[in-house]
């Protein structure tokens, strides 16, 4: 399972919430800053996830979202476990 969270440096509440919730739940992420990542590729998250930080990009059935989304967190949860029990 792999999950990148993309952060706006300084101050992001939802980048906050996003990874507190990540880290609570157990799961494993690598965080990267959204300064660090090419323009053409923001844009064309803009367009497919939506425009809000972070950007949660994963290889799992909860998929990729943007802003923070604890519906989706809990999607990860649920593939962990199941991961982990098989």
């Amino acid at each position: 399972m792999s999950i990148t969270v993309y952060t706006k440096s300084g101050f992001c509440p939802m980048c906050m919430a996003t990874e507190r919730t990540l880290v609570s739940a157990g799961i494993e992420f690598n965080e990267v800053h959204l300064e660090d990542v090419d323009q053409a590729q923001i844009e064309e998250w803009k367009t497919t996830l939506g425009m809000s930080a972070p950007i949660v990009v994963t290889d799992t059935e909860a998929g990729s979202w943007s802003g923070f989304r604890p519906d989706k967190i809990d999607q990860l949860k649920s593939t962990a476990q199941t991961v982990k029990a098989a």
